[in-house]
């Protein structure tokens, strides 16, 4: 009875350790996907300068950036428009698509940290940016 115990305990410790391994292994390679992932964000968004928004009059008029009539336009420094927000809130991001603008659905963004407005961006794209609400928001945007 003893040696069976033994044997099952050891082949337990053996799955574990097998486990362990295959799962070590697998969180390094998402660590470092994620790891490489912060930097490339890190690198982008050095030296971003602030913004302010435009306020809106209403539920149909949202905040906004930049000023009416003009947009933004993608460029090399960064793969998907960043935004360090100073108070949490939901922005969407409207494209230019010929003549009329196309705009994506709301994503909350957490007050000082950086998030993404849009994702995958081309270099040269023009947008602009809504923010749920009237009120104005501030903080860095990246693009």
């Amino acid at each position: 009875m003893m040696r069976k115990h033994h044997k099952i305990a050891s082949m337990a410790a053996t799955a574990v350790m097998i486990a362990s391994g295959l799962s070590a292994a697998a969180t390094g390679t998402a660590t470092a996907s994620v790891a490489s992932d912060l930097a490339a964000a890190r690198a982008c968004t050095a030296d971003a300068p602030r913004f302010t928004s435009y306020a809106g009059t209403g539920s149909s008029d949202p905040s906004y950036y930049p000023a009416r009539g003009t947009w933004l336009t993608t460029t090399t420094r960064c793969n998907d428009i960043n935004l360090k927000l100073d108070a949490t809130r939901s922005v969407r991001t409207c494209f230019k698509s010929g003549t009329s603008w196309n705009c994506n659905g709301w994503k909350p963004l957490t007050a000082g940290r950086w998030g993404t407005a849009a994702t995958d961006v081309l270099d040269g794209t023009k947008f602009f940016l809504q923010f749920s609400g009237t009120a104005r928001v501030s903080g860095q945007i990246d693009y």
